[in-house]
């Protein structure tokens, strides 16, 4: 057995390095050569190996789209190639010495143990054919001289390129399982004396593309990872500037053994449950088939020599007893770039209950959410989140004071409006649950939610997720007493050392609530209710993502690891929240931080959006829900503003913007005053244009329709706002309800473009051209390509149908 403590998982190497090296061979070498020369071995090879069988050949699975090595001897991955043209090896070169999982155990006095497959006394591998294709069945026996036996099953089917995987644990300790790393895929860096780069799609916020996948120096100036949920970020002046497209919150961890007991789906930030990794050559997918929801962690993880595509599962059972994967593990490749892989893992999605019915059928939904409105935030005190001290903003306290601002900023946009009332409880901004009354009183908040809507606007109220907070700077508030008078230690989840779970920021720090106490839970329920009463249109409690947090506690009544019980108990809060909500407002919706964990999709009508370069879950789940996005877009001048409004728009979300003093729209919020502000007559015109655009000629495709992989626009003038090279001519590819396509173009850019935009297809189509105002409509033969003149700051949709 290996100990855990203080020892990274890149090097869990197996006790047989000696093995012979037909363990090692590329899928060019010897043993493939072997069994392409004789079809009977390859296609019907039953291996038993062990240790001392040193001259076992790989298994090895050929099929449309890879080819896939299992060592015989170590039962390990040795390779998996996408064969796509060009032959492609997507793991890294050594990658036969890693083990195929890795569980840790924990025993009644919270001490973890791990061990490996590698740690097996015996391996046998294999493998059966039958009609539908070949499955491979791997045995250990005595994991780490433990009373632990594992199955792994790989079942490949014949007509597919994607491979399922699932696993079978035999405990015979008594021990619980924290966790299971299965499988350990680690992909390589890029090639340095190659141009071709790789990119790793994953599925935090509304989606994150990273790349390229080098080993460069992580630079983020300020910032210091801790646990999943300990973080440090030092303010606006903190500048990414490795060449990883990042968002704030999700850092390159390291691989120790803590980041893995704190699983991130569904909520702390994944929403989905795919991973993907790629370049021109081929990709490789990873994803569960799990419709349940069950936390998994899911993210990347930085090795010494590449990229572990991280994926952990936590059944939460204490042996003895046996524990099956009630879900599988879908690996596969792929051609193409992240649209391929995400057009992969949609058919399997759209496909489940959790989508439920499409948004133009959504009984749930209030009519405002489909009619465009404009977001606007207003700090009722300080400027951001960082800054202090927190000073009352006369201008927005009391919040009727702020409808002034509101009403021009309606009638110069022609919209009606989400107002975003921040900063609003009285111990200090994002504080919980010492948060009532608001500043500025309860009378003032009600009638400015009461006048709000009754000018058609949905204003919305920001809560503070399952934090329970305990000091912020800003307003030099110390929450302590409070925490104690209240019963806080009741609600609060435990580290397995029985310390309470903390969240650490310069300027606050809180403790998680376990969703699994009661205590927990009634303090995130009241919170709802007190928003509820003073009449917003929306509740958004569940900021920071909407998920339980892992919790070891021994006296919850919960299991003291993570498990299925998260999933059950936030899954339950989630509806008594709703339901608390509703019964003093019947009309609110609920939102959350962040794209909403797909398996919650049906629990919430809107979103505050966190979208970067890659709009991963629009493209995925668009025609079931709509949400907001641009308070983090990376404006840092007047282009790059109307390029975050720009790309927001294309991908399907309603936009927002964050006011300073006296009611002038800011560049993001978290933004010092002291700071320039935008051009307020551009963006408020540029705004004004968009959201007619998407609320009328291109409604049927960016409120209800589905995001196409794109079809290409060339031609367009790129720059480099900090997230990398993005095209000033933001683009997308749509289908209506009906079946028609539409292809939506935003010049952002000070200056005329020339996009050419190709139009696919094999027959005759009415091509309809809708450009700043002027309608052209012509028969076109597909294939053709549309050469367009885009006037700086105009938007183009070309519907063929």
């Amino acid at each position: 057995m290996t100990d855990s403590k203080g020892i990274s998982r890149r090097r869990f190497l197996s006790g047989v390095a000696s093995t012979a090296a037909t363990s090692c061979l590329p899928l060019s070498g010897a043993a493939i050569l072997a069994s392409d020369s004789n079809p009977a071995d390859a296609q019907n090879t039953t291996v038993s190996a062990t240790r001392e069988s040193t001259l076992t050949p790989p298994v090895i699975i050929v099929n449309s789209g890879y080819r896939l090595l299992i060592d015989s001897v170590r039962g390990t991955i040795a390779s998996f190639q996408s064969t796509y043209g060009v032959d492609r090896e997507l793991l890294i070169r050594d990658h036969v010495r890693l083990p195929l999982f890795i569980a840790e155990f924990m025993n009644d006095h919270a001490e973890f143990k791990l061990v490996t497959s590698s740690d097996a006394k015996k391996i046998s591998v294999h493998k059966d054919e039958n009609d539908g294709g070949q499955t491979i069945t791997l045995e250990y026996k005595e994991i780490g001289e433990l009373d632990v036996d594992a199955r792994v099953t790989i079942r490949c089917p014949a007509n597919e390129t994607l491979t399922y995987w699932n696993l079978e644990l035999k405990n015979g300790t008594k021990s619980w399982i924290g966790h299971v790393q299965f499988p350990v895929i680690e992909v390589p860096f890029d090639n340095p004396t190659e141009r071709d780069h790789g990119y790793i799609l994953s599925s935090s916020l509304d989606g994150s593309l990273t790349g390229p996948v080098e080993p460069a120096v992580y630079a983020r100036p300020g910032w210091t990872r801790h646990t999943p949920l300990e973080r440090q970020w030092g303010g606006p002046e903190s500048v990414t500037t490795d060449l990883w497209l990042e968002d704030i919150w999700s850092g390159r961890q390291r691989n120790v053994p803590e980041i893995w007991r704190y699983p991130n789906y569904p909520g702390q930030w994944a929403s989905t449950q795919l991973m993907a990794y790629y370049n021109s050559a081929g990709g490789l997918y990873m994803a569960c088939d799990d419709a349940t929801g069950l936390p998994k962690f899911i993210d990347r993880v930085m090795e010494d020599d590449g990229v572990t595509l991280g994926l952990a599962h936590y059944p939460g059972t204490r042996g003895p007893g046996e524990t099956k994967l009630p879900y599988n593990v879908v690996i596969g490749t792929f051609h193409g770039d992240w649209y391929a892989a995400a057009e992969t893992y949609r058919e399997w999605a759209t496909k489940q209950e959790f989508c439920g019915p499409s948004l133009a059928n959504r009984k749930d939904l209030p009519k405002w959410i489909t009619d465009s409105a404009v977001g606007i935030a207003f700090p009722m005190r300080g400027q951001a989140d960082w800054d202090g001290p927190a000073k009352v903003n006369t201008e927005y306290t009391p919040a009727t004071n702020a409808l002034p601002y509101l009403e021009k900023l309606a009638a110069e946009l022609e919209s009606p409006l989400m107002p975003f009332v921040y900063n609003w409880e009285h111990t200090g901004p994002w504080v919980q649950p010492d948060t009532f009354p608001p500043i500025g009183g309860e009378a003032a908040m009600r009638e400015f939610m009461s006048r709000a809507k009754e000018k058609g606007w949905s204003p919305f109220l920001y809560g503070d997720s399952l934090c329970w907070v305990t000091w912020q700077k800003n307003s030099d508030y110390d929450g302590m007493s409070y925490f104690h008078s209240h019963g806080g230690e009741a609600a609060v989840a435990r580290r397995p050392d029985g310390t309470f779970l903390e969240d650490v920021w310069p300027w606050r720090k809180n403790y998680w609530a376990c969703v699994g106490t009661e205590k927990g839970r009634q303090m995130i329920l009241e919170m709802t209710r007190k928003m509820a009463e003073l009449g917003p249109s929306v509740v958004q409690q569940f900021d920071q993502g909407p998920g339980a947090v892992a919790c070891y506690a021994t006296d919850h009544g919960h299991p003291p690891v993570p498990g299925p019980w998260m999933t059950e108990a936030f899954k339950g809060l989630l509806k008594a929240d709703a339901e608390i909500a509703r019964s003093v407002n019947p009309a609110v919706a609920m939102s959350c931080e962040g794209a909403p964990p797909e398996i919650y999709m049906k629990d919430f009508q809107i979103w505050d959006g966190r979208v970067r370069t890659c709009p991963l879950y629009s493209f995925l789940y668009h025609e079931y829900c709509n949400g907001h996005d641009g308070f983090f877009g990376n404006r840092v001048n007047d282009e790059a503003l109307r390029l975050s409004v720009g790309r927001a728009i294309v991908a399907g979300y309603m936009v927002n913007f964050t006011l300073r003093d006296k009611g002038l729209i800011e560049y993001d919020w978290d933004q010092a005053w002291t700071r320039a502000i935008p051009d307020q007559g551009a963006i408020l015109d540029w705004t004004k244009r968009i959201n007619h655009f998407r609320n009328n000629v291109a409604r049927e495709y960016l409120v209800y329709g589905r995001m196409l992989r794109p079809w290409t626009v060339s031609n367009v003038t790129e720059r480099d706002y900090g997230w990398g090279k993005e095209p000033l001519v933001q683009s997308a590819t749509w289908r209506s309800p009906d079946g028609r396509i539409g292809i939506v173009l935003a010049n952002c850019a000070d200056l005329g473009e020339s996009p050419r935009v190709e139009l696919r297809g094999k027959e005759t189509k009415t091509v309809t051209t809708y450009l700043d105002g002027q309608q052209r409509e012509r028969k076109m033969q597909l294939p053709t390509v549309i050469d367009l003149e885009m006037q700086p700051r105009s938007l183009c949709l070309i519907e063929v149908k």
